[in-house]
């Protein structure tokens, strides 16, 4: 039996709120590890549906992970950037990827409530294709149901990072 030399792929996951650097960093991570990186927004702009068609995102998501998945299977690392804003969320993403014999790298994004605020004033204003329009409001509602990791939980992760401004 021939052996080969395959890298271990690996779901590199970005965990954090609207506004605290995911994209801008999947982005640079895309381009240093030629992991295909998936990106909701994007797709959703793309496809010139509402951003808050919260039905027709949820849809998209699953596909698209499933997608990312398939990827997994064959071996090609993946960048999946949709927030993983709760525990279960994450625990699921971990567990599929041990499932595959993949590893899981979790980039933290720890990032102020005020400091988030002023990145989507600015982000806000520029109204760039595929970027989800985020009112104050919209911004306190996503804080309340975001569950941030605890070290505990981090250290599940074959590999974490936790990035702050």
């Amino acid at each position: 039996m021939a052996s080969h030399n395959v890298e271990q792929p690996v779901l590199i996951a970005f965990c954090g709120l609207p506004g605290s650097g995911k994209t801008a960093l999947a982005k640079q991570t895309e381009q240093l590890t030629g992991a295909v990186r998936i990106n909701t927004d994007e797709w959703v702009a793309d496809l010139a549906i509402d951003f808050f068609n919260d039905e027709f995102r949820e849809r998209l998501q699953v596909r698209l992970y499933l997608l990312g998945v398939r990827l997994l299977q064959v071996g090609q690392s993946i960048i999946f950037e949709d927030g993983l804003w709760t525990r279960n969320e994450r625990d699921a993403h971990r567990q599929v990827a041990h499932d595959l014999g993949a590893a899981i790298h979790l980039h933290y994004m720890d990032v102020p409530l005020d400091e988030l605020w002023r990145r989507l004033e600015v982000r806000n204003s520029l109204a760039a294709r595929g970027v989800v329009p985020i009112s104050r409001d919209l911004l306190e509602v996503s804080r309340l149901r975001f569950e941030p990791p605890d070290e505990a939980e981090l250290s599940l992760f074959d590999r974490y990072f936790v990035h702050t401004p």
